[in-house]
């Protein structure tokens, strides 16, 4: 008879479920996805060779996504238990034991899991399948190592749930078991009163300025302060936002209901409604700033290590650099698009020995990055890239680091050298006439050197000159030196982070605005009654939808807000390994107010269908 009715319920309220279930399939979904690229290590070394850890990374945002998920279900089940806490104390009246509808309430609970997680799982296959194809053609390799359906993966995946979903049921029967029938029966007639202590609100204030500007200080100065100051920066901006909530919020709120600016319209009523729930929200919305503001923060950083693919190749002067090439590497070279100059050196190798003909420098002169020759240095540790002609050589010079030679230009000769053999362990490069160059027992090497205007506009001829190149030479793709094949092992890595960093950070603002929308849901029942009030007194529905508007708008505004902050200071961390870490900001933003509006739309449809379903239409 528990499970019937049980299962009746469910049925009964599919639509307010349906609602919960969703969220636990994107999450179900995202965390499967996060494991089954995790576990298929091959693929992983595969497609990022070079990143041994990626896989314990994907561990590592699959438990974040699972611990955040726990925090989900608690909001969202004290969104179901708020609407059917009248309908258990009426079970009560009934003569209906607390022992009985709690084996009800687990039974709905473990269906609903469960039919979120076989749904999910079989979502999370989809999800992995098509972004592992986004991530292979964002790689330009292609590989048959990778299985969107993991045996391994759904085992994990089926296991953390089953877990949590229990976990969440026992605490469920444990909350309900102390919750009185009188609570039961008149809990939508509370509300949560707002008594401000002015000396605390000022403390906190004060607390929470000093706090938050500590914090962003550290972050700015994160090259002064040294690693330590990431523990500061966290512990002060995570203290300062919560204080930041507790006693500005709640102020700030009934300092503009006491305004005239709240004599227009429903506007003291939507203030009203913000202060009875200013004490708990305030709570959650620091909680929300905070994540909001690392998941965002992992979108901007991930996008912004996708920018670093040109610039960990920047001091590559030549694009191409190529001894005694093929007809087929010529070929290549001669429809490299944009080319800007094109020169040919004759060269010959002894041992490690390199000897240039003077002339032929005189002629062509070498391109030297000018930043390094003068020791020009920007913010956060990055030389600013400016290359100009050097010919400043003398018949007889040598170049080697044996001496007080030029480091910038032996850097240049040393790029010079064929990237698809070992590195020379002692190099010397010697400048001499055509007569000494002559006397030099060693063939003639003619190497091809290119620039061109754009180092991407030619990918495609340059991808296929390294592959010729690799396949003339003993030497693995990966273990090159050449510009490209620098460039291709970056621009695995960058996408590897992009693609981690985009879709953790996805993942969490899901999840997020989730629990913000059922946090705002819980007490959409307990509005019914106000809402209903104003409907029989004459106000007009559309004053009460654009009520409805503004307070959830509130409540999704001021942590983006603040979030956003967060992140722009934050970003100030990453000036020592990201060139340029505010590049574009554009885009990772666009993406996290696209997500943001979606659930903010539909949390106000959605409460709007709660609080005014009675109101004539």
């Amino acid at each position: 008879m528990t499970w019937k009715l049980a299962l009746i319920n469910v049925k009964k309220r599919w639509q307010d479920y349906a609602v919960l279930m969703m969220g636990l399939v994107v999450s179900v979904a995202i965390f499967y996805m996060f494991q089954t690229l995790s576990v298929n290590t091959t693929f992983l070394e595969e497609v990022i060779p070079t990143v041994a850890i990626v896989g314990f990374i994907f561990q590592i945002g699959a438990v974040m996504l699972g611990l955040l998920t726990i925090v989900y279900i608690f909001y969202a089940n004290s969104f179901l238990l708020s609407m059917r806490k009248k309908e258990y104390g009426m079970y009560m009246m009934f003569g209906a034991k607390k022992t009985k509808i709690k084996q009800m309430m687990t039974i709905e609970t473990l269906s609903i899991g469960g039919l979120a997680l076989l749904i999910g799982t079989f979502v999370g296959a989809g999800f992995a399948n098509i972004m592992s194809r986004v991530l292979m053609k964002m790689l330009e390799l292609e590989t048959n190592a990778y299985s969107a359906f993991s045996t391994k993966a759904i085992l994990i995946t089926v296991a953390f749930y089953v877990i949590l979903f229990i976990f969440t049921a026992i605490v469920n029967n444990l909350k309900f078991s102390k919750t009185k029938l009188l609570q039961l029966l008149n809990e939508e007639g509370t509300s949560e009163k707002y008594r401000p202590n002015k000396f605390k609100i000022v403390g906190l204030t004060l607390v929470s300025i000093i706090l938050l500007a500590i914090g962003y200080w550290v972050m700015a100065h994160l090259d002064k302060v040294g690693q330590m100051g990431i523990v500061i920066a966290m512990l002060t901006i995570t203290f300062g936002t919560f204080a930041f909530y507790q006693a500005l919020f709640p102020l700030v709120v009934n300092l503009i209901k006491n305004s005239k600016f709240s004599k227009k319209n429903l506007r003291i009523f939507t203030l009203s409604q913000l202060s009875f729930k200013a004490g708990s929200i305030s709570r959650v919305l620091g909680m929300i700033t905070m994540m909001l503001a690392l998941s965002l923060g992992a979108i901007t950083v991930g996008f912004g290590f996708n920018h670093e693919k040109e610039s960990s190749v920047a001091f590559y002067q030549y694009d191409v650099v190529s001894n005694n090439p093929t007809p087929e590497i010529i070929k290549q070279i001669d429809n490299l698009p944009g080319v800007k100059d094109k020169v040919i050196y004759q060269v010959k190798e002894v041992g490690d020995k390199t000897y240039y003909l003077y002339d032929e420098l005189m002629a062509h002169p070498l391109i030297v990055d000018k930043s390094r020759m003068d020791n020009t240095v920007v913010v956060g540790g990055f030389s600013e890239t400016e290359f100009v002609e050097y010919n400043e050589f003398n018949e007889g010079d040598v170049y080697s680091y044996n001496n007080d030679s030029l480091g910038e230009v032996l850097n240049t000769l040393g790029n010079l050298d064929n990237a698809y053999q070992p590195y020379k362990a002692d190099p010397e490069y010697h400048i001499v006439s055509q007569a000494d160059f002559d006397q030099v027992e060693a063939p003639i090497i003619e190497k091809y050197v290119v620039r061109l205007d754009n180092f991407k506009d030619g990918l495609t001829q340059l991808k296929a000159i390294n592959q010729l190149e690799t396949k003339r030479s003993d030497m693995e793709q990966f273990n090159a030196s050449s510009k490209y094949s620098l460039y291709s092992v970056m621009s695995g890595m960058m996408n590897g982070f992009m693609f981690m960093g985009a879709f953790l950070g996805i993942a969490f603002l899901a999840m997020l605005a989730s629990c913000l929308m059922f946090k705002i849901l819980t007490g959409a029942h307990a509005d019914k009654v106000r809402y209903d009030m104003l409907s029989k007194m004459g106000v007009r529905k559309s004053l009460l939808l654009k009520s409805i508007a503004q307070e959830i708008g509130v409540l999704f505004i001021v942590p983006a807000l603040l979030g956003t902050a967060h992140v722009l200071f934050g970003l100030k961390m990453f000036e020592s390994f990201l060139a340029n870490p505010y590049a574009q900001l554009w885009l990772p933003f666009s993406l996290f107010a696209v997500v943001y509006l979606i659930y903010y739309v539909f949390t106000v449809v959605l409460y709007k269908n709660i609080v005014l379903k009675k109101v004539d239409r």
